[in-house]
């Protein structure tokens, strides 16, 4: 695989060799078209690149490769100036394009990573990128379709939710948030607010009763402060309504957990989420 890799690179690089050159961007970016359709649409800001890209350090090492990604690798344009980053080099690529790129890794990883860069990049190491830039999707069109599918998965879920509270929390209130309410035990104390400070224990679980998160189990009581963005936005809505002592359990809609997107390999997207909580103090 590693010998395909390198005859791959050969390849690429020998049709670079050809006229045009590589040709280098005032920033530094270096480039060179393998295939080109200037026929074809160019990309602006916003729009969405459906991509197959892989980028390589200096020693030749694979640092990434979109081939890993079953769903396909699709990003957005980004709307701010990448001046040196590899974006730079995409937006002069037309639909069906595939170029190399030479890039300084540092600019790499501040602007298109967001991140420090690794320790094992080398100063002024560049990356080298094969990108095939396999569609351009208007952005605002995109988003019309993600909206719409989102705006179903969340009507699916809201029946689910009502048969869950029909089965299992037939004397629940639905709070102004949109949370689901149903007492357990009755609290003597304080009802807190936004900006105070909150000690809870709480069990969090999906629908179908898995567990995927227990502060009684670890003993570890969950300490916090409202507002602070600590927490999703129904778990917090949930304690708002609490009294120091008391137990209640909550069903949270995914919009006001983690939404379309979900939380890693843990959250699912489109979760409804179940916690068990008691106020222990504020």
């Amino acid at each position: 695989m590693r010998k395909l890799i390198f005859l791959l690179s050969v390849l690429f690089f020998v049709q670079c060799s050809k006229t045009p050159e590589f040709q280098t961007l005032d920033s530094g970016v270096e480039y060179c078209h393998i295939k080109s359709h200037p026929d074809a649409s160019v990309s602006k800001p916003g729009d969405v690149w459906d991509l197959n890209i892989k980028y390589y350090n200096s020693a030749d090492s694979i640092l990434f490769s979109s081939d890993d990604i079953s769903s396909g690798y699709r990003i957005y344009a980004p709307k701010d100036s990448y001046v040196g980053s590899v974006e730079e080099g995409i937006f002069l690529m037309h639909e069906g394009d595939s170029s190399i790129f030479r890039v300084d890794a540092d600019t790499f990883y501040k602007l298109s990573r967001k991140m420090k860069t690794p320790a094992f990049i080398k100063p002024n190491e560049k990356l080298t990128f094969y990108v095939k830039l396999k569609k351009i999707t208007d952005g605002a069109e995109y988003q019309k379709v993600i909206d719409e599918y989102n705006s179903k998965q969340f009507s699916q879920e809201l029946l689910m939710i009502r048969d869950y509270l029909e089965d299992n929390l037939p004397n629940y209130e639905k709070l102004e948030s949109g949370v689901y309410k149903s007492l357990t035990k009755k609290g003597k104390g304080k009802q807190p607010v936004d900006s105070n400070t909150v000690t809870v224990h709480y069990i969090g679980r999906f629908m179908d009763g898995r567990q995927f998160d227990n502060s009684y189990e670890r003993n570890e009581p969950f300490t916090f402060q409202l507002g602070a963005k600590k927490s999703v936005e129904g778990f917090e809505s949930a304690i708002l309504s609490m009294k120091k002592g008391e137990k209640s359990t909550f069903v949270i809609p995914s919009q006001l957990a983690y939404g379309a997107k979900g939380a890693g390999k843990i959250i699912p997207p489109f979760s409804t989420l179940i916690f068990d909580i008691e106020l222990l103090d504020l």
